[in-house]
């Protein structure tokens, strides 16, 4: 069978579209060990020509292949319609092998205990006397107010009513914990809303009295500003502070990643480092560096800087370690290598919810294998 009709009867059987004829003829065809062989060859090359671009007319059908559920990120690039190219061949390639042998070389098939549950609810809050209170889906009611502030806690969802504050009732402040494979949602004194995403913190007062509010970020936050020109909002963040009047924004600032991304979906943010600064318009990202120079990226990506926030992981044109980074900060692993991992680049997303083997079973494809140890993720060539 030639290449173009495998990559026809592959994106039928993605679309779950394949007719009984071509159900046989693509099983008879997979089913030999030769013609195997060709189908891993073919999504080889897939992976080397993701990079390129499409046509803009190209076709881009929902993806909802089984085992795999990995689907394409709907964006005009080539690397989507290969990457429907790969799941589906991947699908089809992993589902015949568990058929002839009941094992594949994973973390998951190799032993079902072995597998990982995503992340979910769950913080830590640590209140102005130093006492903390763990959060998680099943809190639900009023906690214990704080200063003039009352405290609601929901599935998820954390929230402050100030009451009436004053200057002089002094300021508190609390502190949003996430470990790794946690996230939170807070309700902020003044109505802003804020997503607190895996290993990250927000120191915050209980009430904003004063010229300015100001929180503290560690990790990674997506903000919804409520807007108040009289009352400005600033996020410091390691050595950069952002100002905002009243807009929606992304901050990345993870200490294993090369530096701080802001990515604004709407309003003005001024990004400023040491000497340097930027003011944001929608749609851009700046990338502070630890040497103090800051990039302004016009035309950012806002879906991948806020897949996480709308519960996907999410990468594009990301090497493996990338990668990797996010999910020992989901999933709560320890990450490994050992030898030399193929240079890869990947480009897709997966629900959050999803448990650790589907994510890592489309990367095997591109012949990067992992094993799980212990609760060690450990990445193979």
């Amino acid at each position: 069978m030639d290449n173009t009709r495998l990559r026809y009867l592959l994106s039928q059987y993605a679309n779950k579209m394949l007719t009984a004829p071509e159900q046989s003829e693509l099983s008879d065809f997979l089913n030999a060990a030769d013609n195997q062989t060709q189908l891993e060859l073919l999504i080889e090359e897939a992976w080397i020509q993701s990079g390129e671009e499409a046509d803009p007319t190209f076709p881009l059908p929902e993806l909802k292949p089984e085992p795999v559920v990995m689907k394409p990120v709907y964006r005009q690039r080539w690397a989507a319609a290969v990457l429907l190219l790969i799941v589906a061949g991947g699908a089809w390639l992993l589902a015949t092998r568990e058929r002839k042998t009941s094992k594949v070389a994973g973390p998951v098939t190799e032993n079902k205990k072995e597998d990982v549950a995503p992340g979910g609810n769950k913080a830590m809050l640590t209140l102005a006397d130093g006492n903390t209170i763990a959060l998680d889906s099943n809190l639900n009611g009023a906690l214990t107010p704080q200063g003039n502030a009352s405290l609601h806690a929901s599935p998820g969802l954390l929230k402050y009513d100030p009451g009436h504050p004053s200057v002089n009732s002094g300021v508190a402040y609390n502190v949003l914990r996430t470990p790794k494979g946690g996230q939170y949602r807070l309700e902020l004194p003044d109505g802003s809303r804020v997503w607190l995403n895996a290993a990250s913190s927000l120191k915050f007062p209980t009430a904003f009295v004063g010229k300015e509010r100001r929180v503290e970020l560690n990790g990674e936050a997506y903000f919804e500003v409520a807007k108040n020109a009289g009352q400005p909002f600033f996020v410091s963040v390691n050595k950069a502070n952002i100002a905002v009047l009243g807009t929606s924004f992304n901050v990345m600032a993870y200490a294993d990643e090369a530096g701080i991304r802001t990515t604004l979906l709407e309003g003005a943010v001024k990004v400023t480092g040491g000497t340097a600064s930027s003011l944001l318009k929608p749609g851009e990202q700046s990338l502070l560096e630890p040497d103090g120079k800051i990039q302004v990226i016009e035309k950012a990506d806002i879906d991948l800087a806020v897949a996480w926030k709308n519960g996907l992981t999410s990468f594009k044109s990301a090497d493996i370690k990338t990668i990797m980074r996010q999910v020992e900060r989901w999933y709560d692993v320890e990450v490994v290598y050992n030898g030399t991992i193929p240079a890869r680049s990947f480009t897709g997303d997966i629900p959050r919810d999803a448990n650790l083997s589907e994510l890592l079973r489309l990367l095997e494809i591109s012949k990067i294998h992992f094993k799980m140890e212990n609760h060690r993720l450990i990445v193979m060539p």
